[in-house]
């Protein structure tokens, strides 16, 4: 391309592509919401037949321990525009084997969209009289798959709940570090973890100065679970989607700390200061957070970016069942779930409660500017 060509590519990318790129993105994110439901139940009930196979499969000697499951969008299918998933399992044997599985997973949902992006986009492109190649635009399509993928990596995420009660899950057998992903086949690099369950712990002080260490990238994804870790100085850590599971946190500091996605699970998180910190989607249901210091927390919904297409704060934070006693979200920006919440004491000052949800039976327990009441949505019960 001479400059010309990339200043026409480079206006074509930002009055066109990226604008009709997004566009379609928030179309499929309000049919992610709309549809959530029934999408979590197709997957649930696909997910279910393929641990009964696996188990099967153990049974019969042909597998070992399963070290992994995973969701592997197939590329070749998509470009015959048949956007399908497949489930796939890995044990000690099968790990560099090519497996083709019957057991598929429709992306129509997701890919529609994207269609409908690309038609838009060609229209588009022939108005520019042959300067943009569609050799060229074909090409920078491929790698623009990633954000609509996203959603499938949103959609198993949210039907995790039902997944871990599952039956046939709980009767496969697994190795001691068992991780269930969404990616694309054989591609490593396109493969995020949407639960790992680990059985080799650390102890509560080995596990303490690990974390105090703020190491960069280690605790994504990890499972920690029955440790007791209070009173540690976790200052601007990043535990992004890390999934605790009955721990300890009594009394630390963890102001200004990435939360994206972090699983709180039958937590005690009493009087810890999370203040400034970033909690898009994060989990607190059911724990403890008496006396949790909570200001100036952001954890809004439907943040996008713009330029990556990806978006933040999918569900909002989860604070169903929580005892939220005395904690304070003074100048919080958060759209929480607070059904079934304990919330005496708790100080909304000046927070901005946009997308927030409240039983209609707390509507006088908790004090709030006639401004936050409007925006919170009150259920009936």
């Amino acid at each position: 391309m001479d400059m010309n060509g990339i200043e026409v590519w480079e206006h074509f990318m930002k009055q066109d592509a990226i604008p009709l790129r997004n566009e379609q993105l928030h179309f499929l994110r309000q049919y992610f919401d709309e549809y959530k439901e029934m999408i979590a139940r197709d997957i649930v009930q696909l997910f279910d037949e393929f641990c009964l196979e696996i188990e099967k499969k153990q049974t019969e000697g042909e597998l070992g321990r399963m070290m992994l499951f995973q969701f592997s969008l197939l590329r070749s299918a998509l470009m015959e525009g048949e956007p399908v998933y497949m489930l796939e399992a890995q044990d000690r044997k099968t790990m560099d084997q090519v497996q083709i599985t019957p057991f598929r997973l429709n992306a129509k949902w997701i890919f529609n969209f994207m269609n409908s992006w690309t038609g838009l986009l060609e229209q588009k492109r022939k108005a520019y009289m042959n300067q943009i190649q569609s050799h060229s635009l074909e090409a920078w399509l491929k790698e623009q798959i990633y954000p609509f993928h996203m959603f499938m990596v949103h959609a198993v995420r949210y039907a995790m709940d039902q997944i871990e009660s599952l039956e046939s899950l709980q009767q496969v057998a697994k190795e001691p570090l068992f991780d269930i992903r969404v990616g694309e086949y054989k591609d490593p690099e396109i493969s995020e973890s949407v639960y790992r369950k680990s059985e080799n712990q650390r102890s509560s002080i080995t596990c303490k100065g690990w974390m105090e260490n703020l190491l960069e990238h280690a605790y994504i994804y990890e499972h920690i679970a029955q440790v007791d870790i209070s009173g540690g100085s976790y200052r601007g850590i990043r535990l992004n989607y890390t999934r605790f599971e009955e721990v300890d946190f009594t009394g630390s500091q963890m102001q200004d700390s990435l939360l994206l996605g972090t699983r709180f699970i039958r937590c005690t998180c009493d009087e810890v200061d999370f203040r400034k910190s970033v909690m898009f989607d994060a989990d607190f249901r059911e724990c403890s957070l008496v006396g949790a210091r909570l200001d100036d927390t952001l954890g809004t919904r439907d943040v996008m970016s713009e330029k990556h297409g990806t978006f933040f704060g999918i569900h909002g934070v989860r604070f169903m069942r929580a005892n939220l006693s005395q904690a304070s979200f003074r100048g919080a920006k958060i759209a929480g779930d607070f059904t079934y919440a304990n919330l005496d004491g708790v100080d909304f000052t000046g927070a901005e409660l946009t997308g927030s949800r409240m039983l209609q039976r707390d509507i006088f327990k908790v004090s709030l500017t006639e401004e936050q009441r409007q925006s919170v949505h009150w259920v009936e019960e």
